[in-house]
């Protein structure tokens, strides 16, 4: 196989990528252990006084509060190990999904080169680092959407505008859930990390600790996918005229924030140049709505209910929705298949119309 690595990398751009100073590892076990003995030390002083000064146990809000452990992190230090981690990941990265972890790694580098306050000696070389690292990240964005997948039906990370299911699949359950009803908000957490959702799809992100699977750019990945020659929830418009030809029609609304593609009596809608809904009447639209495998362990459900996620209904149904309509004002999606309907609440099922007791509900 073909071995690609980074055009600066090869000398193709006379422009320095990646700029560390290479030390012996005899000093680099010395600089580790001086500043684990510091480290330690001043840790356990303050956990001490933490204990006494706040017996009672804190509540957490947006944006979470980070520990004295993470306050204590020299972010220089933290953001030039995750540079040099996605520096060696470049050079043997073949895959999209190797391509996706090269991009959180320069991410959560860029984060932390932001964070060296304006007092520290490296603030000024900080603020290069985060120019430099900027170009690295766009070069390693512009791998994940070029490059083949390695398994086509998985997915490895999540962005904005993602749905909770993906988002929880990958992630896995948070350690702590709030739910806001009224405005239609949830917040997932994990460890000093949150997620924020508006109407079951990601909105925004504080990745506090450096543990979120999220590429902060790029098209929305949604847990349904699409199949060779198909297009999906979330691919963008250019797609959906690439496969589908020319529309026969087009409405602009006054925000631009919304298109509507049209082919036929067919729909697609858009949101920010992305797929949010469409409507399938003609039956001639190349959409798809694949679900990535189940674990070894788990089994399709056969029926779904009140409270079922979207993906639960989509793998008990076993085939697409002929619509799908989206109103985050109203906070509501509604599946349609035939004649019936599912109406979808901050991504859980909050009440169906079934005429013909064709859906699979219990």
């Amino acid at each position: 196989m073909t071995k690609r690595s980074h055009p600066e990398l090869d000398g193709q751009n006379p422009q320095t990528l990646y700029s560390f100073e290479l030390k012996r590892p005899g000093q680099t076990l010395r600089e580790r252990i001086t500043w684990g003995a510091v480290g330690l030390s001043v840790g356990l002083g303050l956990a001490a006084s933490y204990v006494l000064l706040n017996p009672a146990e804190q509540s957490w809000s947006w944006p979470p509060q980070r520990t004295a452990a993470a306050a204590l992190d020299n972010p220089f230090r933290q953001g030039v190990e995750q540079a040099m981690a996605a520096a060696e990941l470049t050079q043997t990265a073949e895959f999209s999904e190797e391509w996706a972890e090269v991009v959180m790694l320069w991410q959560q580098a860029i984060t932390q080169m932001e964070a060296v306050p304006k007092a520290d000696p490296n603030a000024a070389q900080a603020q290069a680092k985060v120019v430099e690292y900027g170009r690295n990240l766009k070069y390693a964005q512009s791998n994940v959407t070029t490059r083949a997948t390695r398994i086509p039906t998985d997915k490895t990370y999540w962005t904005l505008g993602s749905d909770r299911d993906l988002v929880m699949a990958i992630q896995g359950t948070p350690s702590h859930s709030m739910q806001y009803h009224s405005t239609c908000q949830q917040t997932l957490r994990y460890g000093n990390s949150i997620v924020e959702l508006s109407n079951g799809y990601v909105k925004q992100y504080d990745n506090s600790d450096g543990t979120l699977k999220v590429l902060a750019e790029g098209p929305a990945m949604v847990s349904a996918q699409a199949t060779p020659g198909t297009w999906t929830l979330g691919s963008m418009e250019a797609d959906v005229v690439r496969l589908q030809g020319t529309p026969t029609r087009q409405e602009q609304y006054t925000s631009n924030r919304f298109t509507t593609l049209y082919y036929g009596k067919s729909s697609v809608l858009l949101e920010n140049g992305q797929v949010i809904g469409y409507l399938n009447a003609d039956n001639n639209l190349n959409l798809s709505l694949q679900l990535p495998p189940l674990p070894p362990d788990q089994t399709a459900p056969e029926v779904w209910s009140i409270g079922s996620s979207r993906t639960e209904v989509l793998r008990a149904e076993g085939r697409p929705p002929v619509a799908i309509s989206r109103n985050d004002t109203n906070c509501e999606e509604v599946f349609q298949f035939d004649d019936s309907e599912v109406t979808f609440r901050q991504g859980v099922v909050a009440g169906y119309s079934n005429p013909s007791n064709h859906l699979s509900v219990r």
